[in-house]
């Protein structure tokens, strides 16, 4: 019989292996998804080698595949408390917190295992589903977009369109009561950018870059098009330098309306071309009083109406 599956027996208490046996049997039980024997083994090395942080933040992320929120809690901030920082560490953690209903410290977790690796897809939803939760749909809303803005740009489709779907259901169906009862907006940075969720007409909430450099706000013809927002052309010819060095024609235009998470903006102007991106400029950030933090690497920018709606 295979060494780790004698560790999974009753028997293992009379015999005694060398810590590096625990550790490769314990291994082995994770890739056959045999929890309790992975537990048994990190249980057994950790009480032999009781200073390796990398077996505690183990033996953590098994007890919360287990469904054993309370041990994997207390294992999860031994390892924290010994300097092990791993994004699955603080995604399992976060798991567990909210399975005991710490909500706000699950949310909390949640964005720093995404600091660290900010593609997790699960991760990404999950604290969505929190974030609506707590009633802070709007935020949950620009976690989702700015995530599949970057799927969008490789021509890999909107990861989280169904759950944008959920969420904006949830918006509408709550309507003004909702919007009222939002004082601010936060925003995660994502790769080296903050994204808004902006909606313009008709159609669905995307995201901008927030972009305090740029004059206005800039979209494409074809996303204007599309919104069947109304406007009305201030300049219709200008030329604009983009980012890559080119130039190109573009226009001016008055927007007559333009929602920033719940907030609603009048008369913003922004430029239009065949090419652009988009951006929250200038015209449309004025509206806003903006503050950036950064705690326990983490980055947020708030966005707070500087006059009452």
């Amino acid at each position: 019989m295979a060494l780790w599956l004698l560790f999974a027996a009753p028997a293992i208490a009379a015999t005694i292996y060398p810590p590096s046996a625990y550790k490769e049997a314990a291994i082995k039980c994770i890739q056959t998804r045999h929890y309790p024997c992975a537990e048994t083994n990190w249980v057994q090395y950790i009480k032999m080698r009781p200073t390796d942080a990398h077996a505690m933040a183990s033996l953590a992320i098994i007890y919360n595949w287990d469904d054993k929120p309370e041990a994997a809690i207390v294992q999860a901030e031994k390892a924290i408390d010994m300097g092990q920082g791993t994004y699955d560490l603080f995604a399992g953690y976060a798991e567990s917190l909210e399975k005991v209903g710490r909500l706000d410290e699950a949310i909390d977790w949640s964005y720093k295992s995404l600091a660290i690796m900010p593609n997790l897809g699960n991760v990404r939803g999950d604290l969505a589903r929190l974030l609506v939760m707590k009633k802070r749909e709007y935020e949950a809303l620009a976690l989702l977009v700015s995530f599949d803005a970057t799927t969008e740009a490789k021509g890999q489709g909107q990861y989280f369109a169904g759950q944008r779907i959920s969420i904006e259901s949830t918006i509408e169906r709550q309507g003004r009561t909702l919007v009222l009862a939002q004082k601010s907006l936060r925003l995660s940075k994502m790769g080296e950018h903050f994204y808004a969720p902006v909606k313009m007409g008709e159609a669905r909430t995307v995201a901008f870059v927030v972009d305090t450099g740029a004059s206005k706000v800039v979209l494409s013809d074809a996303m204007l098009a599309a919104s069947k927002a109304i406007y009305k052309v201030i300049e219709p010819n200008i030329a604009i330098g983009l980012a890559d060095g080119r130039h190109v024609s573009a226009r001016v235009v008055m927007l007559d309306t333009l929602m920033v998470g719940p907030f609603e903006l009048r008369k913003v102007k922004a430029i239009i071309c065949p090419t652009c991106v988009p951006l929250l400029g200038n015209s449309a950030l004025a509206h806003f009083n903006m503050a950036s933090s950064k705690k326990q690497g983490v980055e947020f920018m708030t966005l707070e109406p500087r006059a009452a709606r």
